[in-house]
């Protein structure tokens, strides 16, 4: 059976074949189609990647009385990257389900589903919704309506099958989600200022650098005596109001800007 369907889109391709007014050049293409199957575009299944931002973040209020507590920052300047993610997926526009004769398929309104990829079927573009069975597919276009084939995925190829979809409910449509998401990057830049807390009756502040190269930053301990007055580190004045291990009330002055 198999030779002589070969046989038949050997003779399709390679003849003109026209009877009166029709055309069969549009039949021997789909017979092709049916044979060798539709090239699948597949979908990238994680995050994709928009745009990515250069960010900087500084903590300058001048002349405040402020308070933080031992371990966290006292004043910082950094400079770092945002990567900007999108996601894309479908949900349905109500439960329903998808039935063929042999793929029973049940979908579910608070379920966001994610497509194969895409296919092109007589010039129009449908996404592919995994069944969850083996390698069948359904088919739906970009307005969210269901193709009335399925599919089965061979070798990066899509093969439509004869059997007829049914849909439940009859208006059942699939609806785009889109996502987006931040992430933060390496600091690539700038300094932070953390309260290290008293010892030896002295105040004590950890100041860290941060550069491109990771292992070109600077880590430096620095303490002063414990007493309210004026101290500067790295350029950045500071009033020390009330001191103790646990907690530093403190102003900013001046920066290094």
């Amino acid at each position: 059976m198999k030779k002589i369907l070969s046989l038949i889109c050997l003779l399709l391709v390679s003849g003109c074949i026209r009877a009166g007014d029709y055309d069969l050049v549009p039949v021997r293409k789909k017979i092709l189609n049916m044979v060798n199957g539709y090239t699948i575009n597949f979908a990238d299944t994680e995050k994709m990647l928009l745009r990515s931002e250069d960010r900087r973040e500084h903590n300058f209020v001048l002349n405040k009385a402020l308070t933080v507590k031992k371990g966290e920052t006292v004043l910082s300047d950094k400079f770092f990257v945002v990567d900007m993610y999108e996601t894309i997926a479908y949900v349905p526009s109500k439960k329903g389900a998808l039935q063929t004769t042999t793929v029973p398929t049940k979908l579910s309104n608070r379920q966001e589903y994610k497509i194969l990829g895409t296919v092109s079927v007589d010039g129009a573009e449908y996404n592919l919704l995994p069944s969850g069975l083996d390698d069948y597919v359904f088919l739906f276009d970009n307005q969210g309506n269901f193709y009335n084939k399925a599919g089965w995925v061979d070798d990066g190829t899509l093969k439509l099958l004869d059997e007829d979809v049914f849909v439940y409910p009859s208006d059942l449509k699939m609806k785009k989600v889109i996502k987006n998401s931040m992430t933060s990057g390496k600091v690539y830049g700038g300094y932070e200022i953390k309260y290290g807390g008293v010892k030896l009756d002295r105040v004590w502040f950890d100041y860290l650098a941060f550069e491109d190269d990771e292992d070109a930053g600077e880590y430096e301990r620095i303490s002063f005596p414990n007493k309210p007055g004026l101290i500067m580190i790295n350029g950045n004045g500071f009033r020390i109001l009330e001191a103790s291990d646990d907690a530093l009330t403190y102003m900013i002055l001046t920066t290094d800007e």
